[in-house]
């Protein structure tokens, strides 16, 4: 019996002796978390803040613009749904919005649609400081019933403008300028 508390003492012993303790050298450890993070959130800065776009990022941006153009489909259909809550309708409307430049938004006469085929048939080319601007291809389908007959077709090709603008964006507490992609004039 004596044996195995000798054994559980030594043991105990060892925990005490091996364990990591409360001294600076967790709080070198933090501050080592804290410079990794801010040099972390630095480079993401560095990289959104660029004032110039490499040939890579536009064509990010444009597969970008592709799919909110997508993206703007869904929420149209949502904004049509006669089941749908209106409140959701409310929010699909406020998203819809959102990805526009200020002053534009889709045409009234978008009701199920389907968007097919969307190509760029300019590129992102550089229009100010802040802004790039370029233009999509879209073939557009729309519902056999929308509309009056003969008036609106049921395939037709539009062209849709796109553009990558410097905004200001808030991030926690500070506010970074960064680019984003926004759908313009749709005809």
């Amino acid at each position: 019996m004596s044996r195995i508390i000798k054994i559980l003492t030594l043991i105990l012993i060892y925990f005490i002796v091996s364990a990591k303790g409360c001294d600076h050298n967790e709080q070198d450890t933090g501050g080592l978390d804290q410079n990794q993070a801010q040099k972390v959130k630095d480079s993401i800065t560095s990289m959104f803040e660029t004032d110039t776009l490499s040939q890579a990022s536009l064509r990010a941006f444009e597969a970008t613009a592709r799919l909110k153009l997508n993206d703007l489909t869904d929420y149209l259909k949502i904004i049509n749904d006669s089941l749908a809550d209106k409140a959701f309708k409310d929010k699909a409307r406020e998203m819809a919005m959102a990805l526009f430049v200020y002053g534009k938004k889709a045409p009234d006469n978008f009701q199920g649609v389907d968007f097919d085929s969307v190509s760029v048939s300019r590129g992102l080319q550089r229009y100010s400081d802040t802004v790039y601007s370029g233009q999509l291809v879209v073939k557009v389908r729309w519902p056999n019933n929308a509309g009056v007959k003969g008036k609106i077709p049921p395939v037709k090709i539009l062209t849709v403008e796109i553009f990558a603008l410097k905004q200001e964006k808030i991030f926690g507490k500070d506010t970074v300028k960064v680019w984003n992609v926004l759908l313009g004039d749709i005809h």
